[in-house]
């Protein structure tokens, strides 16, 4: 099987902590196929999908090129994608962040003189924590009560996935801020 990549930011270990408490007041885990352990709590920026090492090292070379300054990002509550009863991701929101939305876009356009970019979505920053639904009971999550939680972003890393082992992402590049 070929190694897979994203680019994205790890959650700090104490609000992941926190989340995954929350998410034991749920029944995602009669819901969801997948629930991620907090080690694996991230927020994608760019999935990469597989690349050959020689374009990897090339991706590396142009991220670290960006220029960027550290932000704070807010967590902001509960969200699916999907429909509401039988939503296929449930995730941690997050507050609107312009530095957040620029970093990404920085990233996608160093991507861009590297790799083939097709069908850019909107980019919605946010937590997974289930996805892939699979009851026929209803998803209850009234209990998941959440404080808001602020955490700074002065990093980002290219993750390996590892569909073997828990947890599955494996920060290999670590990218630092660089002031603009």
């Amino acid at each position: 099987m070929k190694q897979h990549y994203f680019i994205g930011i790890k959650v700090p270990e104490h609000i992941a902590k926190a989340i995954v408490n929350e998410r034991e007041k749920t029944n995602v885990h009669t819901t969801h196929k997948t629930l991620p352990v907090a080690e694996d709590l991230h927020i994608t920026l760019f999935y990469l999908g597989h690349v050959e090492q020689i374009v990897l090292t090339l991706i590396v070379e142009r991220l670290q090129e960006i220029h960027w300054e550290a932000f704070e990002l807010t967590t902001s509550g509960l969200s699916h994608f999907g429909n509401a009863q039988t939503p296929r991701v449930l995730f941690t929101a997050l507050e609107d962040s312009n530095p957040l939305h620029d970093l990404q876009q920085k990233i996608v356009q160093q991507l861009s003189k590297v790799i083939e970019i097709n069908n850019i979505k909107d980019f919605n920053a946010h937590i997974t924590i289930a996805k892939k639904w699979a009851a026929a009971n209803e998803l209850h999550t009234k209990d998941f009560q959440l404080p808001k939680m602020s955490f700074d972003v002065s990093h980002f890393s290219i993750f390996q996935i590892n569909n073997n082992r828990s947890p599955r992402y494996e920060d290999i590049v670590c990218i630092q801020n660089r002031g603009v």
